[in-house]
């Protein structure tokens, strides 16, 4: 959801979701720092009350856009929720029972619980996100059931019913397990962190920054959605949401200044999908990531620091191609601000604090719910303070931070059926040992077919179980099926979880799932495919990037200085020469041989063999200085 969800919240309905956002943003913000509740407790409160308002709301957006709602929806509605806050409610007050007892004698009750509370979790997935992943949990259920009857290898011996229900509702591996820990502390906090940051000015503040920086240069309007959707990203975590957000502003405007409709959206995508890889926040999955792996966390910022480097490099020289090769202009004067404007007091000075805080925290050993517990503080208290332009009336401050509790509480509760759906599935494949097969698998094609084959195999899988998710979700789910497999191969524990979560975003942007693509499509009224295969050429770097964890780790700040330096530097012309050799343009047309040969040269930076970083650097030192004799040639000619 973006900041102009809120507008839903205007009308009958507006008053009753509006207290239970406040409570809900309270929950969650004061249990990280103030009031921490035990993992049973804080998990069955966030999933609880996640779902009735995931089902409630519907009542009130119905009444909202003037058509009342039957007895029947309201009833069926209301009840639904109410379910869920029930089943919910008995874990809570049976958190001693199932953590002391040894072997659960199941009860009726709790059967029908756990039937209830699953099937409200697949349609609150399902109404949220799309039917992929409810599907996908509906099979690996199925598979639980029913895998006994699989004959050979990919069977199980087979489990009783009531062995199930203990472990999809009774323990805390299922519904109650890792990724619903992390939802209901980690990811919740900071996806409210992000969205008082934009509600409270961050918005205007990094499209302000994106202009002062892009605006004027060729190509500008394409560079600011570069920039804007990088910042956005990195705060909000999602590449379709940030593609609504900044893509209303960035897309008519490229189109303005005489982008093609498909480019513009394509730019737009690539753009919003990168803010997700970037670091120091990475949309919540560093951290994440953090926790999972049990390292630093500014381990995983600085491996991924020069990856994501070179991805926006990449997109840089292909939109810099596009707009020189089509003439393109830049912004007009008057809609770049000025620095002065910009660097004014109330919009840097509360930004900055913030985040310095928040990185503070993180790196002074404080966990990190309580770090952005902290920055969350700091920003509401700057905002009551100082407000954005100082002319806000108290009343108008409060309006304001209520339409950041109703967009936090939007966009976490919408989340949190499908995280869970993801924790029941992936605790499935544990539990039925299906994620050990496909493991071996993969495991299996590396032994015999080599690493490169191997890895392509994982990223592959890893794109596919990414299709439709949510960046978090998607990179739990194909880390826990994809990662062990390569972990085995030799592949460091750190490069093998980057490699799968690389590959799990993909998915945002390759057909058939696209679903950064079908965003920009709707904003730019143009059919979805020619936007798919610009978005191809310009994120060919991010499809590349995840075999440089494997193959040449000096890209993830691995090795000697000199290393380090050189495999950036490769890195940066690989980056030239796909721009060259996906746009076809430098300051002439290029041949499609000399295109493929571009391509080609570029791919050869990934295994790290001197002769070809060689080749990479040579190629492009003669290609600007061709093109620079060139242009002084046709300057010379009269």
């Amino acid at each position: 959801m973006d900041t102009d969800e809120s507008d839903d919240f205007k009308g009958p309905g507006a008053t009753l979701l509006s207290i239970l956002s406040v409570l809900y943003v309270g929950f969650h913000v004061l249990t990280a720092g103030l009031l921490p509740l035990s993992e049973l407790h804080q998990r069955s409160v966030h999933v609880g009350f996640s779902l009735f308002l995931v089902f409630i709301p519907v009542i009130g957006l119905t009444w909202l856009r003037g058509r009342q709602a039957s007895r029947w929806v309201v009833v069926r509605e209301i009840s639904l929720g109410l379910f869920a806050v029930v089943a919910a409610a008995y874990i809570f007050f049976s958190e001693q029972r199932l953590i002391e007892t040894f072997s659960l004698e199941v009860q009726p009750v709790e059967i029908a619980l756990t039937v209830g509370l699953v099937l409200l979790l697949l349609e609150g997935a399902r109404r949220t996100t799309g039917p992929i992943l409810p599907t996908l949990t509906i099979v690996a259920i199925a598979y639980a059931i029913l895998g006994e009857f699989i004959p050979g290898w990919w069977g199980h011996p087979g489990f009783a019913a009531t062995y199930v229900v203990e472990h999809l509702y009774l323990g805390t591996e299922a519904i109650w397990g890792l990724i619903t820990g992390l939802s209901a502390g980690l990811i919740a906090v900071f996806i409210m962190f992000g969205c008082f940051l934009l509600v409270t000015g961050a918005a205007d503040t990094f499209m302000d920054i994106a202009l002062i920086a892009a605006g004027r240069s060729p190509g500008g309007a394409a560079k600011v959605s570069t920039i804007a959707s990088a910042f956005f990203g990195m705060v909000n975590g999602a590449a379709v949401a940030n593609v609504a957000t900044t893509g209303n502003f960035t897309i008519p405007a490229m189109k303005r200044l005489g982008y093609r409709p498909a480019f513009a959206g394509a730019v737009e995508a690539v753009a919003s999908s990168g803010g997700q890889i970037t670091p120091p926040i990475m949309g919540s999955v560093a951290f994440v990531m953090a926790e999972i792996l049990e390292i630093p966390y500014v381990t995983i910022v600085v491996a991924a620091t020069v990856p994501a480097l070179l991805f926006y490099v990449t997109v840089w020289f292909s939109i810099d191609v596009e707009a020189r090769k089509l003439d393109l202009r830049a912004f007009d004067e008057q809609d770049i601000p000025t620095l002065r404007q910009v660097l004014n007091f109330r919009k840097v000075v509360p930004l900055a604090v913030t985040i310095t805080v928040l990185l503070a925290g993180m790196f002074s050993g404080q966990t990190l719910t309580l770090a952005a517990f902290y920055a969350i503080l700091t920003n509401l208290a700057f905002y009551l303070v100082l407000g954005r332009t100082g002319a806000e009336s108290w009343k108008e401050k409060l309006l304001c931070l209520l339409d950041g509790a109703r967009l936090g509480t939007r966009r976490v509760a919408t989340l949190v059926p499908l995280l869970v759906c993801a924790q029941i599935t992936l605790s499935l494949i544990t539990f039925t040992g299906f994620g050990i097969k496909l493991s071996e698998l993969i495991l299996s094609v590396g032994l015999g077919h080599g690493m490169l084959i191997a890895s392509f195999l994982t990223l592959v899988v890893s794109m596919v179980l990414g299709m439709g998710m949510p960046t978090t979700a998607a990179y739990l789910l194909a880390s826990a099926v994809c990662a062990p497999a390569l972990s085995q191969l030799g592949v460091p524990i750190l490069h093998a979880h980057l490699f799968v979560f690389y590959g799990a975003l993909l998915s945002a942007l390759t057909p058939p799932v696209c679903t950064a693509v079908f965003t920009a499509s709707i904003i730019t009224q143009t059919h979805w495919w020619p936007i798919a295969l610009e978005s191809l050429k310009l994120a060919v770097m991010k499809y590349v990037l995840p075999f440089f964890f494997i193959f040449r780790p000096a890209m993830m700040m691995e090795g000697e200085p000199m290393q380090i330096l050189w495999a950036t530097v490769s890195g940066i012309a690989a980056a030239f020469l796909f721009a060259l050799g996906t746009g076809g343009f430098y300051r002439n047309a290029f041949s499609w041989p000399l295109r493929g040969l571009l391509i080609a040269a570029a791919l050869g930076v990934i295994p790290g063999v001197l002769v070809l970083d060689l080749l990479a650097l040579g190629l492009v030192a003669g290609i600007v200085l061709h093109g620079r004799w060139q242009e002084r040639l046709s300057r010379q000619t009269p």
